[in-house]
């Protein structure tokens, strides 16, 4: 299969960075909390063997909590794997990393994050599944009356060929979009997207976002906070976007702490275009 044009892939990605930039806009928030909270609250991780393989991780929520919110990160090396899935389950949380076609030498590990807890009720996951080499946005809404509280994604197929440039959570739904390297050695892959759903959504529920400065090289991670401090909130879920990325950027990590998100991403090879990064933290009250 023949590499996408210049052309093209600029033209589709004025296009994602339309739909990234819009989502500032239409995001909303509850107006009202309900009677519930979280209790249990707390973010728990594994990490894999640190080598030079390919390599997965998968960690469990303590008995009595469920899951909440994902994240996964990249150890010992930058640009050079992609996290190529977190998956959450009702109890647990896998991710897997793949490096990139150039390869490292480099021992490197990956590290897993669940947020957990108890929001006294059932959650629901859903997930849709994208055609196949679907390189248009796929999403996942909650039913009637739900909210989002976390998310996660899977690249079946890619191994290294192809990385996400974004995963935007909104009130009630999920959409996340996967991209070919520029250039790239095209294998057939899909993107599935998982959401995390509940019908009475925690006190405070809202979703912050932060953006990175525009530049033409890697930076430090954006972090964004769950409101102003005394808030009281707490991270449940993550999101990202990597804006003008064309395929040439990669995510290196988005971790939940129990306050904040941090999200960083790289360049697999060095590029002259300028981009940007944005995390996205899904924040509520914690009792």
């Amino acid at each position: 299969m023949p590499t996408l044009p210049s052309t093209t892939r600029r033209t589709w990605a004025t296009a994602v960075s339309l739909v990234i930039a819009l989502s500032a806009v239409i995001m909303t928030v509850p107006t009202s909390a309900s009677s519930a909270d979280i209790s249990g609250y707390q973010v728990k991780y594994a990490t894999s063997a640190s080598n030079s393989n390919d390599k997965g991780a998968e960690v469990t929520c303590p008995e009595g909590t469920r899951v909440l919110g994902t994240g996964a990160e990249i150890i010992g090396v930058i640009g050079a794997v992609v996290i190529d899935e977190v998956i959450p389950t009702t109890y647990t949380v896998s991710a897997y990393g793949v490096e990139t076609e150039e390869g490292t030498t480099t021992n490197w590990s990956i590290r897993v994050r669940a947020v957990c807890g108890d929001p006294h009720e059932s959650t629901r996951i859903l997930s849709r599944v994208s055609t196949l080499n679907g390189m248009i946005p796929v999403s996942v809404t909650c039913d009637t009356g739900e909210f989002l509280l976390g998310t996660g994604y899977q690249l079946e197929g890619a191994r290294g060929t192809a990385s996400l440039d974004y995963v935007i959570p909104q009130l009630n739904m999920v959409y996340a979009h996967a991209v070919n390297r520029y250039p790239a050695t095209y294998t057939d892959w899909t993107l599935r997207v998982f959401a995390i759903c509940a019908a009475d959504p925690p006190p405070g529920l809202w979703i912050y976002s932060e953006t990175s400065q525009s530049t033409q090289s890697n930076k430090p991670p954006v972090e964004v906070a769950c409101g102003a401090p005394g808030d009281r909130q707490v991270v449940l879920g993550t999101g990202f976007s990597i804006g003008n990325g064309h395929g040439e950027v990669t995510l290196d990590y988005f971790i939940p702490t129990s306050d904040k998100v941090l999200v960083r991403a790289a360049e697999m090879e060095p590029m002259n275009d300028y981009w940007t990064v944005r995390a996205y933290a899904i924040c509520a009250w914690e009792q």
